[in-house]
Order: structure tokens, then sequence, then C-alpha cells
């Protein structure tokens, strides 16, 4: 799944109060988003894996 259908499926539900839990095969891993902040971002020049204040579009997912 892309971020853009995931927002599509997000934007779809009822209850836009709803908690978001995503989880992998694996039953350790999970991910709960309470919130999400716009953000500028640029990726970091010491690894490109992360990202690091910047001038472009972006979210942080809390």
């Amino acid at each position: 799944m892309t971020v853009k259908e995931l927002i599509v499926q997000l934007q779809a539900l009822d209850n836009q109060d709803a908690l978001v839990i995503i989880a992998s095969g694996n039953a350790n891993e999970w991910l709960i988003a309470t919130s999400i902040i716009e953000r500028d971002i640029s990726p970091s020049p010491a690894n490109p894996d992360f990202v690091v204040p910047g001038n472009g579009p972006g979210v942080e997912i809390i």
C-alpha cells in the first residue's frame, strides 16, 4: 500500500477521531498513530533514509 492509498482509506473512515493502529505480520511490531503534524523536511545529508528540518513538505506521525 502506498502512502496516498493509506490516506484515501483513512479519509474514508466514518469516525475521523478513531485511533489508527498498524501492525506487521510479526505480532510484536505495532504502529499506533495518535496524530499527524505537518513539518518542513529534507533528506539527511548524512543518511538519506532519515530526514531533517528543511523546506520540503512532510508529516510527522505521532
